[in-house]
Order: C-alpha cells, then structure tokens, then sequence
C-alpha cells in the first residue's frame, strides 16, 4: 500500500469533534476527561488552534 493516498481528518475538524465530545454532558466522565486531554494535546501541538476551544473548555486544561 505505499504510495497510497488516503484521506484524513483535518486537524481543526478533530479539534471541533473532541470539543462538542467533551461538551457532551451525557458522555460517560472517564470519556470526557479523554477529551479534554485530548484536546490539550492538540492545542500544544497546534497553537494557533486555542482561540476555537471554548472558554470552558480551557479552564479545565492543566
């Protein structure tokens, strides 16, 4: 399969995913606190994309 061309998620897209996930009151807490997380890796990873998470959202970071 080299030199296949596969399409993939960008990355604002899994960003905005994880956000609505992690805002999802009837999520499981375990599975919400895996957002989260997720979404503070994202966000040092990609910088630039911290002004799309909600406020909320960024206060329960680390």
């Amino acid at each position: 399969m080299l030199g296949a061309e596969l399409p993939v998620a960008a990355i604002e897209d899994v960003l905005q995913g994880k956000t609505w996930a992690a805002s999802d009151e009837t999520r499981r807490p375990s599975k919400r606190r895996k957002d989260i997380l997720d979404i503070e890796r994202i966000i040092e990873a990609y910088p630039n994309l911290r002004s799309r998470v909600p406020a909320e959202i960024l206060a329960r970071l680390g």
